[in-house]
């Protein structure tokens, strides 16, 4: 048997060994968690006499009154977006290898930054309800935490794999460590900023929408009201509400993305 026929051999029993792991795992689960498939394929059929009956079609009696939640949606996706990518530049700049002032701030900030993002946003936004109460500023404050946690990593990541050629010429004619961030770091730097913070803008309208089902405002609190009184329709409005508005952004973005990159 020559190398080449043992190689293929070798892939054959792995690729085997790995698909009988899965369907261990896969059954160990379905054990672990009792699921019955039986009460499962049971229950399609309610879901969808729910879907089509009590759900469908949306209550479109009274569409104004979901203007306000919408405006705050809105409102809640600029503040946090705003803020976050402020805050995450800087902190972007001390956590990346080629841009941190000293290991320890790199370490430190990395830990900070992934305890944030490990938390999610809910668990932070239910959490900050407790403190501040029912209102917009629980929401914001959730939404300003996804955000740092998000682009802090994204871009230190973008940071580091700028060219280090320009870096290493600013750096030859004795610049300091602000004139290489300006003439060097930040110009090659934007590009992957101005894509990164409009992504996330994306990415804060979409968690913003279901904020209020924890109580801190928005159009999902709509969600949340409407499904407490049984007025499924009206969910169903402010889902099919929901998803125009996250399309429409979605289109705005990329038309801002395709005219500034």
């Amino acid at each position: 048997m020559n190398r080449a026929e043992m190689l293929a051999r070798q892939r054959k029993a792995k690729r085997l060994l790995s698909l009988l792991l899965f369907v261990a795992a896969t059954l160990f689960s379905v054990w672990f968690i009792e699921f019955d498939i039986m009460e499962f394929l049971s229950g399609i059929p309610l879901f969808l006499n729910f879907l089509f009956v009590d759900f469908m079609p949306p209550n479109l009696d009274d569409l104004s009154k979901y203007l306000q939640p919408v405006l705050d949606t809105l409102a809640f996706g600029v503040v946090a977006t705003v803020l976050s990518s402020v805050i995450a530049l800087i902190i972007a700049f001390l956590m990346a290898h080629n841009t941190s002032p000293h290991p320890v701030v790199r370490v430190v900030l990395r830990s900070i930054i992934s305890f944030i993002r490990n938390v999610p946003f809910l668990v932070w936004a239910a959490i900050l309800v407790v403190l501040f109460g029912v209102g917009t500023m629980p929401g914001i404050f959730a939404l300003i935490l996804l955000g740092i946690g998000f682009l802090s990593r994204l871009y230190a990541e973008s940071i580091e794999e700028i060219d280090k050629h320009a870096v290493e010429a600013v750096e030859a004619t004795g610049a300091t460590y602000l004139q290489k961030l300006r003439q060097a770091i930040i110009p090659q730097f934007m590009p992957g900023y101005i894509s990164w913070t409009l992504f996330m803008f994306e990415i804060t309208i979409r968690a913003s929408a279901i904020l209020g089902i924890v109580g801190a405002g928005g159009i999902g609190s709509q969600i949340k009201l409407t499904m407490d009184l049984f007025q499924y329709s009206s969910t169903a409005t402010v889902v099919v509400i929901m998803i125009i508005m996250i399309l429409v952004v979605e289109y705005v973005t990329q038309r801002i993305r395709e005219r500034l990159l």
